[in-house]
């Protein structure tokens, strides 16, 4: 099932296009990564898609429902989940209070399936966010958005302040919530390779416009692309 469906978007600040004619959909269980490099539109277009940036022109489906205006709340209540580069949990609230205050009422995922998830989490229920390390934040991050039962989730830089063998971590987890569950999700990251092996499919943004579109086995195998339209900044993100 297609979970989002963009198609011709631009959109940008102030009625002056970051994105110009971007299309690309997301199909249940995948990871699909999104990949350019710093300044590309990459954090835009997730911005635009959760309706917290208005688009110029073009179409946002998600799971088969036109939201083009709507309220990100609205976005929310289709199914939708984004996880942010700062990583949107309550540092002043305990890992259990941060992970009730996500869960959707009458939703399929238990504070028990996160742990089955991020057994690691078990042990620090009752310590405050705002006292673990990147890692465990992280982890709590993401166990958020899982409980939030999703059909479609928007991640930003997941990598950020962490450890590459920390992040190497938890992308096989992620991988696994969205084939369990056929969750689809759009991911934007830093660490192109990593990130490429979880991923069946890949875009590339370059300068708001698509420069590639096919699976992440043969954007792998196009190093002297990914060099030429992402590795100058690739080492800072978006």
């Amino acid at each position: 099932m297609t979970l989002l469906s963009v198609e011709s978007l631009t959109a940008g600040y102030g009625g002056v296009p970051v994105l110009r004619d971007v299309s690309m959909h997301v199909e249940g269980g995948e990871i699909v990564a999104l990949l350019g490099a710093n300044g590309a539109g990459k954090t835009t277009l997730l911005h635009t898609i959760a309706g917290l940036n208005p688009e110029i022109g073009g179409t946002i489906a998600v799971l088969g429902q036109k939201v083009n205006g709507w309220s990100t709340h609205q976005i929310v209540r289709q199914g939708l989940s984004l996880l942010p580069e700062n990583r949107g949990i309550f540092y002043q609230l305990t890992v259990a209070e941060n992970l009730r205050l996500y869960q959707r009422k009458g939703g399929s995922v238990s504070a028990a399936d996160v742990i089955e998830y991020f057994p690691a989490l078990a042990a620090l229920l009752e310590r405050k966010a705002g006292l673990l390390s990147g890692g465990e934040q992280q982890m709590l991050s993401l166990g958020c958005r899982f409980i939030a039962d999703p059909k479609l989730m928007l991640i930003d830089e997941m990598s950020l302040g962490l450890a590459p063998i920390i992040f190497q971590r938890m992308l096989p987890v992620l991988t696994q919530f969205a084939a369990d569950r056929g969750v689809g999700v759009l991911l934007v990251e830093q660490h192109v390779h990593v990130a490429l092996k979880s991923a069946s499919r890949a875009y590339v943004l370059n300068r708001g416009e698509l420069t590639f579109s096919g699976t992440a086995h043969d954007l792998q195998n196009q190093s002297q692309f990914l060099e030429s339209n992402y590795m100058g900044s690739a080492k800072q993100g978006e």
